[in-house]
């Protein structure tokens, strides 16, 4: 059966994209946007998880289970940031509960983190 005739010629071009002596350049036009956007994302996670992190201890949790509720919580965050659409979040929020309860987090933990971190509302 063998390659198709175009395959070679294909395979150049992309090795010919992917040259380190060409790439080099690009990247070091966006390495400074990325550690600034990289630098604000941090700060952002780091935010809400010492907020997650406030309830979890006045709860009584382990800190076994922390990291669990940290991935809801940056969920939950990022679907309020990134849907537009009330019902798009709405759904979304359902979606999340239903997930991270079916993995054993406590459904009154997960209420009071959605007090604290659900800002758009209907």
């Amino acid at each position: 059966m063998g390659e198709p005739a175009w395959l070679e010629e294909a395979m150049a071009k992309y090795k010919r994209k992917l040259h380190h002596v060409k790439l080099k350049p690009q990247l070091n036009k966006l390495i400074p946007k990325i550690r600034e956007k990289n630098a604000v994302a941090q700060a952002h996670n780091f935010r809400i998880k010492m907020k997650v992190k406030t309830i979890l201890e006045a709860e009584g949790i382990y800190s076994d289970f922390h990291v669990a509720y940290y991935a809801y919580s940056l969920a939950l965050d990022k679907s309020q940031r990134t849907l537009k659409f009330m019902v798009d979040l709405i759904r979304e929020h359902q979606i999340l509960r239903e997930r991270w309860q079916s993995r054993g987090l406590d459904p009154a933990i997960l209420d009071k983190i959605d007090a604290v971190l659900i800002y758009r509302s209907a």
